[in-house]
């Protein structure tokens, strides 16, 4: 019996001292403390493979010289949204960008400075938990629609809460199309002096492609690449080593059309405008009307080898 009470007692006193212990723990840490995170919370399509996370937003077309916004959403995680305003300072991290390029095996470069800008204070106001500004990508003389742009935004300060490990940095791309970009039916006509069982396979299916502020790819649906589909007798074929490209300027006029393959290729083939033509991209009707060449001088020693006279209308976004 006395064995049995000094067991009894050495138990009540064990659980009186873990309850000790437990209220303690309890006391010493804030509930809303552990919830009291400052973040970037999700804005466009998540496109990361692993690590660092990363949004992209299509901006659609922009015109030269022209800007336009997307989102970037700063968040307070605690319930009830913040005790008291907090003040959150963003900043462009080139280490972040660099790590994001490391995990996902991609190439991602900062813009210029003239490309892009946000603002670097946020204040989320007391009671709130999402505050939204706005990033600006403008298509200034510096823009490289050849390279693949990404900001990294990093929240490097803020005036209370804690930083969150996870969504503390992102890394933020966007997809830009001039406003000659889209999907394309051509209607037309080729000729070729060279070889006359090769003729135009009209209508073409294609997308024309940005590749510069005022500069545009042909890209040939049924061939899959910047190639000119034709007819080899009854056969779909296209040229080797040459591809369409249109050159614009800011009244929408085609001011030059070259080979995406070199002026000239490999094979000696390169592309020049016809003046003759209309030779221009309306766009009120986004309709695009040219006429070019096609040279080969080791087929056709003098004047061009092919002729084309061609009608672009626009079928939608591509």
């Amino acid at each position: 019996m006395k064995n049995m009470k000094i067991k009894t007692l050495l138990f009540a006193t064990a659980l009186v001292s873990l309850s000790s212990c437990l209220k303690e723990g309890r006391m010493n840490t804030d509930p809303g403390a552990a919830n009291a995170v400052i973040e970037i919370a999700n804005t466009g399509d998540n496109v990361t493979s692993s690590g660092i996370a990363g949004f992209y937003t299509d901006l659609g077309s922009v015109a030269s010289g022209s800007s336009k916004n997307f989102n970037v959403n700063v968040r307070y995680a605690g319930a009830g949204g913040a005790p008291s305003d907090v003040t959150v300072t963003l900043a462009v991290d080139a280490a972040t960008l660099d790590t994001y390029n490391a995990d996902n095996g991609t190439n991602k470069v900062v813009p210029p400075v003239s490309v892009f800008s946000f603002p670097t204070s946020v204040k989320i106001p007391k009671g709130q938990s999402l505050v939204t500004v706005q990033c600006k990508i403008t298509v200034s003389p510096d823009f490289d629609f050849n390279k693949a742009y990404g900001i990294p935004i990093k929240i490097s300060q803020v005036s209370s809460g804690i930083i969150s490990g996870n969504y503390g940095a992102v890394v933020y791309s966007y997809g830009v199309r001039n406003i000659f970009d889209g999907h394309y039916t051509v209607a037309g006509t080729m000729v070729d002096k060279a070889n006359p069982g090769i003729t135009g396979r009209y209508p073409m299916d294609v997308g024309l492609v940005t590749s510069g502020a005022t500069q545009v790819q042909l890209y040939d649906n049924a061939i899959g690449g910047v190639y000119h589909s034709i007819l080899s007798g009854t056969s779909t074929s296209y040229y080797g080593a040459f591809g369409v490209v249109f050159n614009l300027d800011a009244t929408n006029k085609v001011v030059s059309v070259v080979n995406a393959y070199g002026q000239p290729a490999s094979n000696g083939r390169y592309a020049q405008i016809d003046p003759t033509g209309v030779n221009t991209w309306d766009p009120a009707t986004k309709t695009l009307k040219v006429k070019y060449f096609m040279f080969q001088p080791s087929v056709i020693a003098v004047g061009p080898r092919v002729t084309f006279d061609e009608t672009y209308t626009y079928e939608g976004i591509r």
